[in-house]
Protein backbone atom coordinates (compact mmCIF):
# COMPACT_ATOMS: atom_id res chain seq x y z
CA UNK A 1 0.00 0.00 0.00
CA UNK A 2 2.69 2.75 0.77
CA UNK A 3 4.51 1.51 -2.15
CA UNK A 4 1.57 2.55 -4.40
CA UNK A 5 1.07 5.81 -2.62
CA UNK A 6 4.39 6.98 -3.24
CA UNK A 7 3.67 6.40 -6.95
CA UNK A 8 1.17 8.47 -6.89
CA UNK A 9 2.46 10.86 -5.16
CA UNK A 10 5.67 10.90 -8.05
CA UNK A 11 3.41 11.01 -11.08
CA UNK A 12 1.24 13.88 -9.61
CA UNK A 13 4.88 15.79 -8.92
CA UNK A 14 5.86 14.85 -12.80
CA UNK A 15 2.51 16.20 -13.81
CA UNK A 16 2.74 19.66 -11.95
CA UNK A 17 6.44 20.40 -13.49
CA UNK A 18 5.23 19.47 -16.79
CA UNK A 19 1.77 22.00 -16.08
CA UNK A 20 4.69 24.16 -14.90
CA UNK A 21 6.82 23.54 -17.85
CA UNK A 22 4.55 24.45 -20.05
CA UNK A 23 3.14 27.05 -18.57
CA UNK A 24 6.74 28.94 -18.32
CA UNK A 25 7.19 28.15 -22.53
CA UNK A 26 3.67 29.47 -23.31
CA UNK A 27 4.70 32.38 -21.33
CA UNK A 28 7.58 33.05 -22.95
CA UNK A 29 6.42 32.34 -27.00
CA UNK A 30 3.55 35.46 -25.89
CA UNK A 31 6.45 37.53 -24.55
CA UNK A 32 8.33 37.48 -27.75
CA UNK A 33 5.43 37.74 -29.69
CA UNK A 34 4.35 41.21 -28.13
CA UNK A 35 8.76 42.22 -28.73
CA UNK A 36 8.23 41.48 -32.63
CA UNK A 37 4.61 43.31 -33.13
CA UNK A 38 5.46 46.31 -31.46
CA UNK A 39 8.62 47.01 -32.51
CA UNK A 40 7.04 48.92 -35.78
CA UNK A 41 10.25 51.52 -35.48
CA UNK A 42 12.15 48.46 -38.01
CA UNK A 43 9.30 46.46 -39.49
CA UNK A 44 7.19 47.52 -41.90
CA UNK A 45 4.32 46.29 -44.39
CA UNK A 46 4.07 45.66 -48.03
CA UNK A 47 1.55 47.25 -49.80
CA UNK A 48 0.32 45.54 -52.86
CA UNK A 49 -0.81 47.01 -55.78
CA UNK A 50 -4.61 46.15 -54.70
CA UNK A 51 -4.23 48.09 -51.56
CA UNK A 52 -3.95 44.74 -49.31
CA UNK A 53 -1.25 45.12 -46.56
CA UNK A 54 1.32 41.87 -46.05
CA UNK A 55 3.09 41.72 -42.75
CA UNK A 56 6.71 41.23 -42.54
CA UNK A 57 8.74 42.71 -45.64
CA UNK A 58 11.95 44.84 -44.60
CA UNK A 59 13.15 47.71 -46.74
CA UNK A 60 15.80 45.71 -48.73
CA UNK A 61 17.24 48.88 -48.90
CA UNK A 62 17.34 49.52 -52.96
CA UNK A 63 17.04 52.33 -55.24
CA UNK A 64 15.91 52.49 -58.60
CA UNK A 65 17.19 55.16 -61.03
CA UNK A 66 17.16 55.35 -65.48
CA UNK A 67 20.66 56.05 -66.69
CA UNK A 68 19.12 57.73 -70.03
CA UNK A 69 19.68 61.36 -70.81
CA UNK A 70 16.94 61.54 -73.61
CA UNK A 71 16.37 60.38 -76.97
CA UNK A 72 16.26 61.90 -80.29
CA UNK A 73 12.36 61.80 -81.91
CA UNK A 74 11.86 58.96 -83.34
CA UNK A 75 10.52 59.45 -86.94
CA UNK A 76 10.27 55.89 -88.37
CA UNK A 77 6.52 54.58 -89.22
CA UNK A 78 5.39 51.29 -88.22
CA UNK A 79 5.42 49.52 -84.77
CA UNK A 80 8.41 51.06 -82.76
CA UNK A 81 10.18 49.42 -79.75
CA UNK A 82 10.39 51.97 -77.00
CA UNK A 83 13.72 51.81 -74.72
CA UNK A 84 14.68 52.67 -71.64
CA UNK A 85 17.63 51.87 -69.28
CA UNK A 86 17.29 51.50 -65.43
CA UNK A 87 19.50 50.71 -63.03
CA UNK A 88 20.21 49.73 -58.95
CA UNK A 89 22.30 52.13 -57.52
CA UNK A 90 21.63 50.90 -53.74
CA UNK A 91 22.16 47.32 -52.33
CA UNK A 92 20.17 44.55 -53.98
CA UNK A 93 16.82 43.78 -54.26
CA UNK A 94 14.95 40.96 -52.63
CA UNK A 95 11.50 41.48 -54.63
CA UNK A 96 10.27 42.66 -57.96
CA UNK A 97 8.96 45.60 -58.42
CA UNK A 98 6.23 46.92 -61.54
CA UNK A 99 6.69 49.31 -64.45
CA UNK A 100 4.33 51.39 -66.56
CA UNK A 101 4.33 53.28 -69.84
CA UNK A 102 2.48 56.38 -70.08
CA UNK A 103 1.15 58.07 -73.36
CA UNK A 104 -0.34 61.35 -74.39
CA UNK A 105 -0.71 62.23 -77.58
CA UNK A 106 0.24 66.11 -77.34
CA UNK A 107 0.46 67.08 -73.67
CA UNK A 108 2.40 65.43 -70.93
CA UNK A 109 2.87 61.94 -71.31
CA UNK A 110 2.70 61.65 -67.15
CA UNK A 111 -0.52 63.33 -66.44
CA UNK A 112 -1.46 61.26 -69.50
CA UNK A 113 -2.56 57.62 -69.84
CA UNK A 114 -1.42 54.24 -68.35
CA UNK A 115 -1.38 52.19 -70.98
CA UNK A 116 1.01 49.42 -70.08
CA UNK A 117 2.20 47.37 -66.34
CA UNK A 118 4.67 44.52 -66.26
CA UNK A 119 7.24 43.15 -63.72
CA UNK A 120 10.35 44.06 -63.13
CA UNK A 121 12.72 41.03 -61.58
CA UNK A 122 15.28 41.92 -59.00
CA UNK A 123 18.24 43.59 -59.59
CA UNK A 124 21.40 43.11 -57.36
CA UNK A 125 23.37 46.40 -56.76
CA UNK A 126 24.96 48.04 -59.38
CA UNK A 127 22.95 45.78 -61.98
CA UNK A 128 20.80 47.50 -64.85
CA UNK A 129 17.81 46.03 -66.96
CA UNK A 130 16.21 47.73 -70.28
CA UNK A 131 12.70 48.45 -70.12
CA UNK A 132 10.73 47.78 -73.64
CA UNK A 133 7.52 48.05 -74.92
CA UNK A 134 6.27 48.46 -78.59
CA UNK A 135 4.04 51.68 -80.12
CA UNK A 136 2.74 52.57 -83.24
CA UNK A 137 1.66 55.78 -82.80
CA UNK A 138 2.52 59.07 -82.86
CA UNK A 139 3.00 61.42 -79.26
CA UNK A 140 4.84 61.30 -76.38
CA UNK A 141 5.98 58.01 -74.03
CA UNK A 142 7.39 58.22 -70.66
CA UNK A 143 8.38 55.01 -68.36
CA UNK A 144 7.58 54.96 -64.72
CA UNK A 145 9.34 52.52 -62.37
CA UNK A 146 7.88 52.05 -58.70
CA UNK A 147 10.44 51.61 -56.14
CA UNK A 148 10.73 49.52 -53.06
CA UNK A 149 6.78 50.10 -50.65
CA UNK A 150 8.73 51.08 -47.69
CA UNK A 151 11.49 53.03 -49.70
CA UNK A 152 12.65 56.06 -47.20
CA UNK A 153 10.65 54.20 -44.68
CA UNK A 154 8.81 57.34 -45.00
CA UNK A 155 4.93 55.33 -45.40
CA UNK A 156 5.30 56.96 -49.33
CA UNK A 157 5.18 55.24 -52.83
CA UNK A 158 7.40 56.41 -54.35
CA UNK A 159 9.10 56.10 -58.29
CA UNK A 160 10.97 57.31 -60.50
CA UNK A 161 10.62 58.74 -63.89
CA UNK A 162 12.81 58.12 -67.24
CA UNK A 163 13.15 60.64 -70.09
CA UNK A 164 10.50 61.71 -72.48
CA UNK A 165 9.93 59.65 -75.51
CA UNK A 166 8.40 61.22 -79.04
CA UNK A 167 7.11 59.39 -82.02
CA UNK A 168 6.80 61.48 -84.71
CA UNK A 169 6.07 59.18 -87.55
CA UNK A 170 5.61 60.86 -91.35
CA UNK A 171 4.32 59.00 -94.19
CA UNK A 172 5.45 59.74 -97.70
CA UNK A 173 2.62 62.30 -98.39
CA UNK A 174 3.07 64.06 -95.14
CA UNK A 175 6.89 64.64 -96.02
CA UNK A 176 6.07 65.71 -99.34
CA UNK A 177 3.44 68.08 -97.73
CA UNK A 178 6.18 69.38 -95.21
CA UNK A 179 8.04 69.79 -98.32
CA UNK A 180 5.76 71.87 -100.10
CA UNK A 181 5.63 73.74 -96.90
CA UNK A 182 8.71 74.72 -96.27
CA UNK A 183 9.40 75.33 -99.68
CA UNK A 184 6.65 78.16 -99.23
CA UNK A 185 7.63 79.39 -96.36
CA UNK A 186 10.82 80.10 -97.60
CA UNK A 187 9.53 81.84 -100.81
CA UNK A 188 7.61 83.73 -98.66
CA UNK A 189 10.39 84.88 -96.42
CA UNK A 190 12.38 85.32 -99.75
CA UNK A 191 9.68 87.77 -101.02
CA UNK A 192 9.41 89.85 -97.68
CA UNK A 193 13.08 90.16 -97.74
CA UNK A 194 13.00 91.62 -101.64
CA UNK A 195 9.56 93.88 -100.19
CA UNK A 196 11.76 95.00 -97.04
CA UNK A 197 14.45 95.64 -100.00
CA UNK A 198 12.88 97.81 -101.91
CA UNK A 199 10.98 99.73 -99.00
CA UNK A 200 14.36 100.32 -97.81
CA UNK A 201 15.40 101.65 -101.31
CA UNK A 202 12.64 103.56 -101.61
CA UNK A 203 13.46 105.45 -98.04
CA UNK A 204 17.19 105.81 -99.25
CA UNK A 205 15.73 107.35 -102.36
CA UNK A 206 13.29 109.54 -100.56
CA UNK A 207 15.95 110.56 -98.20
CA UNK A 208 18.20 111.60 -101.00
CA UNK A 209 15.69 113.42 -102.97
CA UNK A 210 14.55 114.87 -99.95
CA UNK A 211 18.33 115.99 -99.04
CA UNK A 212 18.90 117.39 -102.93
CA UNK A 213 15.64 119.40 -102.73
CA UNK A 214 16.66 121.01 -99.19
CA UNK A 215 19.99 122.01 -100.78
CA UNK A 216 18.75 123.11 -103.93
CA UNK A 217 16.08 125.30 -101.67
CA UNK A 218 19.41 126.66 -99.37
CA UNK A 219 21.07 127.60 -102.44
CA UNK A 220 18.23 129.20 -103.89
CA UNK A 221 17.82 131.15 -100.63
CA UNK A 222 21.92 131.78 -100.16
CA UNK A 223 21.19 133.57 -103.79
CA UNK A 224 17.73 135.28 -102.98
CA UNK A 225 19.51 136.78 -100.18
CA UNK A 226 23.03 137.70 -101.97
CA UNK A 227 20.51 139.69 -104.95
CA UNK A 228 18.57 141.62 -101.90
CA UNK A 229 21.90 142.63 -100.47
CA UNK A 230 22.91 143.81 -104.12
CA UNK A 231 19.90 145.81 -104.71
CA UNK A 232 20.06 147.13 -100.96
CA UNK A 233 23.80 148.31 -101.19
CA UNK A 234 23.61 149.58 -105.11
CA UNK A 235 21.72 152.83 -104.21
CA UNK A 236 23.50 153.89 -101.21
CA UNK A 237 26.75 153.75 -103.14
CA UNK A 238 25.71 156.22 -105.90
CA UNK A 239 23.95 158.14 -103.49
CA UNK A 240 27.07 158.71 -101.69
CA UNK A 241 28.72 159.14 -105.49
CA UNK A 242 26.28 161.72 -106.29
CA UNK A 243 26.91 163.89 -102.66
CA UNK A 244 30.60 163.34 -103.72
CA UNK A 245 30.11 164.92 -107.29
CA UNK A 246 28.01 167.82 -106.75
CA UNK A 247 30.26 168.60 -103.74
CA UNK A 248 33.29 168.71 -105.97
CA UNK A 249 31.00 170.65 -108.59
CA UNK A 250 30.22 173.09 -105.90
CA UNK A 251 33.90 173.44 -104.83
CA UNK A 252 34.87 174.36 -108.76
CA UNK A 253 31.94 176.84 -109.47
CA UNK A 254 33.23 178.48 -105.72
CA UNK A 255 37.10 178.70 -107.47
CA UNK A 256 35.96 179.83 -110.76
CA UNK A 257 34.04 182.92 -109.17
CA UNK A 258 36.77 183.98 -106.55
CA UNK A 259 39.22 183.83 -109.47
CA UNK A 260 36.91 186.26 -111.64
CA UNK A 261 36.58 188.48 -108.92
Amino acid sequence: MRMKRVRKFKSKKKSIFILKLVGILYVAIACLSMITTTGTASFFSERNQDGYVRAGVWWDGSELVFTEKGTDPITSCGVQTLQAKVKNIGKDMKQSTTYEVYFSKNGDPAKGEKISTKELAPLKSGKQATLKFDVAKNGSYQFRVLQHPEFKNDGKQHDEWSKKILIKCKSNKQEKEDTAENENQKEEKVENGSKENNNVEKNTKGNVDNTEEQKLEENSNNNDQAEIEDIETVPETNIEDEEKVEQSEAEKTGESEESNQ
